[in-house]
């Protein structure tokens, strides 16, 4: 891997049928009473990752944020990346192209919020406000959709090294699709969805027959049979085309 890169681990949780709305998943059968196991965060913890990768529907779904309004802007804008007050060690970096997140904070999910912009789908107006509140920001391409150029930035600008991509499941399959994803820690819940049209843990929007993950292969790692039935997966992915 390159040295302009992160090392990137995809870190998911999922029903056994991969989908993931926890609030849908069948009853955990725990017939020793361990409790629900937080075997995803234990696994969070373990990689003491410098960044998390997060979509900006998680963000909206978990954290105090609001919506921003404001034009597009025409022209690219002229800032390479803006480094607010680092509040806390470990950053999160949100992929939000349009630039539709209000923050009222600069902390998302105990981390350093880092806002991933498209150059030509936000205003200066949306920039001024991540900088009156502290919320660092870099782009990644002029409509937001260059992950080579912002997981450079975040390596370059930023100094992370190694971070965690947790999706949803739309983020997971651009990255899947871009192949920047060295590692996958896969989370198994004992319990099903079953319901068609619900996330699973890689979603790319491509043609019919487009294969995001053309010309890379697993290789497994690890199997541990963790508590109450849950199961932790580890995967090494490798690439026929290497990280330039």
């Amino acid at each position: 891997m390159s040295k302009k890169y992160p090392y990137i681990t995809c870190l998911m949780e999922c029903s056994v049928d991969g989908r993931l709305d926890e609030t849908r998943w069948s009853k955990l059968f725990d017939e020793r009473g361990e409790g629900t196991p937080d075997v995803f965060y234990e696994t969070f913890d373990l990689l003491s990752p410098e960044c998390s990768l997060i979509g900006k529907t998680s963000v909206q779904k978990h954290c105090d944020v609001g919506e921003f309004k404001a034009p597009r802007t025409e022209e690219p804008v002229p800032d390479p990346f803006f480094r607010g007050i680092r509040s806390r060690s470990m950053l999160t970096a949100i992929f939000d192209s349009r630039g539709t997140l209000s923050y009222n904070s600069n902390i998302i999910f105990n981390g350093t919020a880092v806002a991933v912009l498209g150059r030509r789908c936000v205003s200066e107006a949306y920039l001024r406000h991540l900088r009156e509140r502290e919320v660092s920001y870099t782009f990644a391409g002029d409509d937001g959709r260059d992950l080579h150029e912002a997981v450079r930035s975040l390596r370059e600008d930023f100094g992370v090294k190694n971070m965690v991509l947790s999706g949803g499941g739309v983020l997971n399959g651009s990255f899947l699709k871009a192949g920047l994803i060295d590692e996958l820690y896969l989370v198994l819940y004992p319990g099903i969805d079953g319901l068609h049209g619900i996330y699973s843990i890689f979603e790319y929007f491509g043609t019919p027959g487009e294969l995001p993950c053309s010309g890379q292969s697993l290789e497994l790692l690890s199997c541990e049979q963790c508590r109450a039935g849950v199961v932790r997966l580890r995967y090494k992915f490798h690439s026929q085309e290497q990280k330039e």
